[in-house]
């Protein structure tokens, strides 16, 4: 999970002062954390470099340093590095769509969700989309998945073999589950694109490479045959 950005030093003190007592009276040291918060931020990303004393938790959440050192105020980390902005520090692809054979307990394919816009003019291929995890899928009796993502688009897959078949752009990024319908004998594919356009790096911050979509270009999309 996140980092507790609203957290600050006299909030973790506070919290960890009940937890304590919830367990009942023991002697503490006055000034110093009782022990380190396994609950407090998960892995650090994106937040600022803070600075803290020894004795006390960061908003990163790290442990304190050790009793009987003196350490400079401030505390460098790595910035987690799971998004290219932060930097790039996992290899493609960054979200992936799989089909699994439950029968087998196999995987029977494997194939990148989405392409980073960012990374493709560079000359990657097959990147998948960052955030795509949170994308449904819609799976026919004809053996076709349509999923849509944060890049912009919309694809459907073969569901025997993970192979693309058919791709349509979308005027902003998506999320959720695609919907599907029949009306008057015809079949018809509607998308909700109203999320930015995901691209060069995880969450869009100040500063950041990342794409945004421009106004007004939120909308339903209906796709149908022929």
């Amino acid at each position: 999970m996140p980092a507790f950005r609203d957290l600050d030093g006299s909030s973790l003190d506070a919290l960890l002062e009940y937890l304590d007592k919830a367990g009942g009276d023991k002697p503490k040291e006055t000034g110093k954390s009782a022990g380190p918060v396994v609950a407090s931020g998960g892995a650090p990303g994106g937040l600022e470099i803070p600075e803290t004393d020894g004795a006390h938790y960061s908003p990163l959440g790290g442990p304190p340093y050790p009793a009987g050192l003196n350490p400079s105020l401030k505390r460098y980390y790595t910035a987690w590095g799971l998004y290219p902005d932060q930097p790039y520090v996992i290899a493609p692809p960054w979200s992936s769509l799989v089909a699994y054979d439950l029968n087998a307990g196999a995987i029977k394919w494997k194939v990148p969700l989405g392409q980073d816009a960012v990374a493709a003019r560079e000359g990657a291929q097959n990147t998948g989309a960052f955030m795509a995890e949170r994308h449904g899928i819609i799976v026919i009796a004809t053996g076709l998945l349509f999923v849509a993502a944060s890049d912009g688009k919309i694809r459907s897959y073969d569901a025997d073999t993970g192979k693309v078949l058919w791709t349509a752009d979308l005027p902003a990024g998506s999320e959720g589950i695609p919907a599907m319908y029949e009306a008057g004998g015809r079949q018809y594919l509607v998308v909700s694109a109203s999320s930015p356009i995901n691209a060069g790096g995880g969450h869009a911050i100040s500063d950041s490479p990342a794409e945004s979509m421009s106004t007004g270009s939120r909308a339903y999309v209906v796709y149908a045959l022929p």
